[in-house]
């Protein structure tokens, strides 16, 4: 996935942020006699990547994988290559953003690009008017985020959004509407998840979302969340409430949130792995998820964390209750604490057998044996799943005994399923299923050589717990070795 934040400074859009952290430069700003400001700025990411053992199975030679950038033909390695090139504008009252990306993996089957990437598609276009500072509208095709700051459990992507925006004494609110249309789910990979309801003609997907800011002082606000789903292929509709915490104790740096969903999902039927058939037909929508870290820096270079998730999961999915918590793209892979970008968790393998169960994998928000599908990234999720509790701790800061340009975070990630029932009939389950999964090891270090150029190498391993073994029968520890080299200007 592309991310790509958005941050107003001076009543005007300012740098683009890439999941590495690393800044664009604007270095190239044009004059204008109209008094229109113009920056022009690219971007080029490569990432050679090295991965062993996805499908947690020794004994069986790593194939074809799906990735973020396209299908990769050839397992254990390929380079991604994105290459962004994009213009802003401003002028007194309105600002505006076009963006242009290639995103594409090389290998040994696609570096002609015959098949994929031949040329570059819009990524975003982005507009606004401030008619007041406490009333701004919004519109176009960019990315937003509901809670990434914190846990990342609720929302965060790039599509279509109409709305308003705004800066009043009490605080800020952000309110817009997402015809989110991703048509019918193409994956050449079967993930037990049904195809878009075509029976109604509808394959609409229509996502109503706001927050509220309230400043506390102190660098501290409090975020109500209430947002609203109509997933017209799914024929389920879901409410998502709750609120976030950004703050201090002392010199602790404090990120929290709570989240639950109620509603309907109305899918019909469809056939688990093992066979059997699930009837969604008036199903109940009831679920929560909830994140908490705490930062505390010691120094320059040392400042150790610890990050929990928590989200529900179901029991049974073969009754009449989707119990598994199911955001609207989960994005808690590039939450502070708790993730990192191209570690094995947020990589999102998909042709391997452990992992295509989608017990953790594949941006932790399609998790389960099947069925219940009302959300998640590409709409492919699914409320049937078993739930995760992860803990993350370990430390980020500049190593500037060895150079002040280099920076870190290392962490250790074990995770336990909250309910193993649903786990229980995947055709691979060996009978009861344990509820400890793993553990992953991960590293990041990056160099930030000059304001246009910083690699980034990140580590990272999964040691599979008896729970993995017991849902898949798979036990041989993954690994992701990536070196990014991204360049801006």
């Amino acid at each position: 996935m592309k991310i790509i934040q958005k941050r107003i400074n001076q009543g005007i859009l300012g740098v683009l942020v890439a999941v590495s952290g690393v800044p664009v430069a604007m270095a190239l700003e044009i004059p204008t006699a109209s008094g229109v400001k113009l920056d022009i700025f690219t971007q080029g990411k490569f990432q050679p990547t090295y991965f062993s053992n996805f499908d947690l199975d020794s004994s069986i030679d790593d194939g074809a994988t799906g990735t973020s950038a396209g299908a990769v033909q050839v397992g254990d390695e390929h380079v991604r290559a994105e290459v962004r090139l994009g213009v802003m504008a401003s002028g007194e009252n309105w600002t505006g953003k076009l963006l242009l990306e290639n995103d594409f993996a090389l290998d040994a089957n696609s570096v002609d690009r015959a098949n994929r990437g031949e040329r570059f598609g819009l990524e975003q276009a982005f507009f606004t008017y401030t008619f007041d500072p406490a009333f701004t509208l919004q519109g176009g095709w960019t990315f937003k985020n509901l809670d990434l700051a914190s846990g990342g459990l609720l929302y965060g992507d790039d599509h279509p959004l109409f709305g308003a925006t705004g800066k009043t004494s009490w605080g800020n609110y952000d309110v817009y509407w997402m015809p989110i249309n991703d048509g019918l789910i193409s994956n050449s990979v079967d993930l037990n998840r049904p195809t878009a309801n075509t029976a109604n003609g509808e394959l609409d997907w229509d996502v109503y979302a706001s927050k509220f800011d309230i400043d506390l002082g102190n660098g501290s606000r409090v975020s109500p969340i209430l947002t609203y789903s109509d997933n017209q292929q799914r024929d389920a509709k879901a409410t998502y409430f709750g609120v976030e915490y950004i703050g201090n104790i002392g010199a602790v740096k404090v990120r929290a949130e709570l989240l639950g969903v109620t509603g309907s999902f109305d899918g019909g039927s469809s056939t688990l792995e093992n066979g059997t058939v699930v009837d969604n037909t008036g199903d109940d929508i009831s679920a929560y998820a909830a994140y908490a870290s705490f930062e505390y820096p010691v120094n320059d270079a040392f400042n150790p964390f610890i990050a929990l998730r928590v989200a529900s999961g179901d029991d049974d999915p073969t009754d009449d209750d989707v119990e598994g918590w199911l955001g609207i793209t989960d994005i808690g892979r590039f939450s502070p604490l708790i993730g990192i970008d191209g570690q094995f968790m947020g990589w999102g393998p998909g042709s391997n057998a452990a992992i295509n169960s989608l017990l953790f994998g594949l941006a932790l928000d399609g998790a389960g044996p099947g069925g219940a599908g009302y959300g998640a990234i590409s709409n492919a999720g699914t409320g049937n799943n078993p739930g995760q509790i992860m803990l993350s701790f370990g430390s980020s800061g500049n190593l500037s005994s060895i150079s002040p340009k280099l920076s870190y975070q290392a962490q250790v990630f074990p995770m336990w399923f909250h309910k193993t029932g649903g786990l229980e009939s995947l055709s691979t389950a060996s009978g009861s299923v344990d509820s400890f999964a793993g553990t992953e090891l991960d590293l990041a270090v990056k160099y930030q050589a000059n304001e246009y150029f910083a690699p980034r190498l990140v580590l990272s391993s999964f040691l599979p717990g008896k729970g993995v073994e017991d849902a898949t029968g798979a036990d041989d520890a993954a690994y992701v070795a990536m070196l990014e080299l991204n360049w801006n200007y």
